[in-house]
């Protein structure tokens, strides 16, 4: 990279490694940074299984509003998530209220969760569209 020139008055800090050593320069540029080698998923966005038990978020700062390619986005790949539900869910036994959930205890609560696929049929398994259908939740 050519080390461009400076207006009057200005001047650059010293750097061994060029004009952008330890900072990312630019706006409207996509950029990535990790604390760990191979934290990042190489190839996607929001893996199944994120390297090193991490949790992928997406942060949006567009209205749905807006142009597709004017839309900007955060992915996080965060320790622990955002927003984090400390426990199930309890009924509150009011008259003329009803609360989540709506189902048998031993039902899966209504919280944050994500899904391992779902496993591929065997060999010599014929599914349709219809067979292949699995429910993964209900409200």
């Amino acid at each position: 990279m050519t080390n461009p020139s400076l207006p009057d008055g200005m001047t650059r800090a010293p750097s061994a490694g060029g004009p952008h050593d330890g900072y990312m320069p630019g706006f409207g540029n996509d950029f990535e940074t990790e604390a760990l080698p191979g934290a990042l998923p190489q190839g996607q966005n929001s893996p199944q299984k994120c390297n090193y038990g991490l949790y992928a978020e997406q942060l949006s700062g567009t209205a749905f509003t807006a142009p597709r390619g004017q839309n900007e986005r955060t992915w996080c790949y965060r320790i622990r998530p955002s927003v984090k539900h400390t426990g199930r869910f309890r009924k509150i036994a009011v008259d003329g209220w009803k609360s989540a959930p709506h189902v048998l205890p031993d039902v899966i609560s209504l919280g944050q969760y994500r899904w391992d696929p779902i496993p591929m049929p065997g060999v010599g398994e014929s599914l349709s569209w219809i067979t292949g259908m699995r429910t993964v939740t209900t409200a």
